[in-house]
């Protein structure tokens, strides 16, 4: 209580810039910067206006005297050009007229006789001697002491693109440069005069404004001191009104803060009822666990799917004390508890005696005031019929991908088949026939080993790997590759650009199923261009999986390969079905070459990747572990 005076002669004794002052200090910056802006622009303005009628003026009377001196320039008429330069300078605003012949000496100078036929040095002239169109330039004269401006027009006989002479006129700047200088001084007094009636209405204007707000300040140092049944008024019209109207306002609601707290209890509580409902109809788990483990809050959705008995949730349901059914539970809210920060969903599956659920955990992170954990909200999911869902889904899947398979090895067998049975059957008619049997022998044995090897490239695909697995580099591999197909690509009018990084480490690779793969995607970029094209081999190493998060133990990085051609791309509905066997957009193929070589790269720890744009070609991307790298 003795401390309230000293504060309230503190505020009484104020040791700032009053209100008043401040505002009279910015209204009169404002105007000092309002009316230098104007005198600035309007000063630019009248200069570039002045400055334009001065080069349209000069630029008339060089024009006019070229077109009187051409004959005498023609003639070299110097008596004639030398009067004309002079009746031309009679201007009082012309400084000067000068004349060059065809070969830059002077044909005339006004008022400078001496220097007929000379050759004027200074850059100014070397400069409009060397223009082929009109040229303005400023300069200064020494004597007399003058600015100018330096106009000068070329001179053209009509029949001819020889130019013949140069005519320069020179006028004075001094008229310019005085009525911009009467203008400021206008503008300077007249932004005087208004900078005075500015600071006088800021004046007036503050004085309106900071009187009632003193009073509004001592009616706040008496409510300080206790003295609350006051009322405040202040009749301005103005925002100073409103604050005495709420200050009066504030006073009489800390008088009714009792009640007011009431009325706050009550919708707290009635808030508190919605929330327990909320949580009661939630379909969805949620539960809070402090940073000890123990169970805050829980639902009932998640007392039905960890099956928490009213009396463990009665003593506080602790982590370390659940079964060991709940394993995974609790393993997901102990790393949850340990790193609080990281938030993460995880799929949690959950024993039961027979019955098995799968539940999808989110948590996030209850932290007080000044950000400290307090609490961890889980939130559970139930997706056990969503999984059943994806499990026949997939089910569905295969067996769609197997009718498909079937399709494919049909049509491809009953082809070969037709030709073989057709010969079978006409074989007993045309057996003494020898273009017959010539023909027989010809067709039934490639047709014979068409569906052969057919059947080796399904069992390529179904059986078990049997890779040869060995430290190789993919760069001599790259190279076989592109030489063996070199004349394919020659026929298909294919230029080939390869670029390798000399730094290509080594990887575990069998070298065969390895150029099987790259024989299978430089073969199908050469289908895709039969009329010619472009075809981009690159292979490189990277410190960082094109896809991952750079993790600690890689070391020695990724060995990526690219093939990028100039086809006429790939549709997108069809993109996504390019691996599946038998699919193929092509007249001939059996559709297997893209689904051999996904399999020969997964079976490398690798992966495969196509992008495509129609118009714009294809891209397929290898991206393969290199020793001790971490596999996929």
């Amino acid at each position: 209580m003795h401390s309230w005076p000293l504060k309230i002669s503190i505020l009484q004794k104020p040791r700032f810039i009053p209100l008043r002052y401040r505002l009279i200090i910015m209204t009169s910056c404002m105007l000092i910067l309002l009316l230098g802006t104007l005198a600035l622009t309007l000063g630019f303005l009248q200069s570039r206006t002045i400055r334009g009628q001065i080069e349209e003026r000069g630029l008339a009377v060089a024009q006019s005297l070229a077109a009187t001196s051409l004959s005498d320039l023609l003639t070299y008429n110097s008596v004639a050009i030398e009067r004309s330069a002079n009746q031309a300078a009679q201007d009082p605003d012309i400084v000067r007229i000068i004349v060059h012949n065809k070969e830059g000496r002077v044909a005339g100078y006004s008022g400078r006789p001496d220097l007929q036929n000379k050759i004027l040095k200074d850059k100014i002239s070397q400069n409009a001697l060397a223009a082929m169109e009109p040229l303005i330039q400023e300069t200064f004269l020494e004597s007399p002491k003058v600015s100018l401006l330096d106009v000068a027009v070329p001179v053209f006989p009509s029949d001819s693109q020889d130019r013949w002479g140069t005519i320069r006129v020179g006028l004075s700047l001094s008229p310019m440069y005085l009525q911009i200088r009467q203008t400021q001084w206008i503008i300077l007094a007249v932004g005087f005069v208004a900078l005075a009636f500015g600071i006088l209405v800021s004046i007036w204007a503050a004085k309106r404004i900071t009187q009632p707000l003193g009073n509004l300040v001592r009616a706040t140092l008496e409510a300080a001191q206790g003295n609350l049944n006051q009322n405040i008024s202040a009749q301005t019209g103005d925002e100073v009104e409103i604050l005495a109207s709420n200050f009066s306002f504030m006073i009489r609601e800390i008088l009714a803060h009792r009640e007011q707290l009431e009325q706050q209890l009550v919708k707290i509580k009635r808030l508190q009822r919605y929330t327990e409902k909320l949580l009661t109809t939630m379909s969805d788990g949620l539960l809070s666990v402090n940073m000890r483990g123990k169970v805050v809050t829980i639902n009932p959705a998640a007392h039905a799917m960890l099956e928490i008995s009213g009396h463990g949730l009665e003593k506080g349901y602790l982590v370390s004390a659940s079964s060991n059914e709940d394993s995974a539970l609790l393993t997901y809210l102990q790393e949850t508890l340990q790193n609080p920060h990281g938030r993460s969903q995880k799929e949690i599956t959950l024993y039961k005696g027979e019955e098995t659920r799968i539940l999808l955990a989110d948590s996030s992170l209850l932290t007080d005031g000044e950000g400290h954990p307090q609490e961890v909200i889980m939130n559970l999911h139930d997706i056990t019929e969503l999984k059943n869902l994806e499990s026949r889904i997939r089910q569905t899947e295969r067996l769609a991908a197997l009718g498909t398979l079937a399709a494919g090895m049909s049509h491809e067998i009953r082809n070969p088949l037709s030709a073989i049975k057709t010969f079978v059957q006409l074989l007993p008619k045309k057996v003494e026939n020898p273009d017959f049997l010539e023909k027989f022998q010809r067709t039934v044995p490639r047709e014979i080993n068409r569906i052969n090897q057919l059947v080796e490239d399904l069992l390529d695909l179904a059986r078990a790997p049997k890779y040869h697995f060995e430290t190789i580099s993919i760069k001599p591999l790259l190279e076989q590759t592109i030489d063996f197909l070199s004349e394919e690509l020659n026929a298909h009018h294919i230029h080939c650009l390869c670029e390798f990084s000399d730094d290509l480490p080594l990887v575990r690779a069998d070298a065969d199923q390895l150029t099987k793969a790259f024989h299978n995607l430089v073969q199908n970029a050469a289908q895709a261009m039969p009329e010619g094209g472009e075809l981009a081999i690159e292979a490189f190493c990277e410190k960082k999986h094109p896809s991952k998060q750079q993790t600690a133990t890689e070391r020695n990085g990724w060995v990526t390969v690219i093939f990028r051609d100039t086809g006429p791309g790939i549709r997108p509905e069809t993109l996504k079905d390019i691996f599946n066997p038998f699919f193929t957009t092509k007249d001939k193929g059996t559709g297997l070459g893209l689904a051999i070589t996904h399999k020969v790269i997964t079976e490398h720890k690798g992966r495969i990747e196509v992008t495509s744009q129609m118009g714009e070609g294809t891209r397929f991307n290898i991206v393969l572990p290199t020793l001790n790298s971490p596999s996929q």
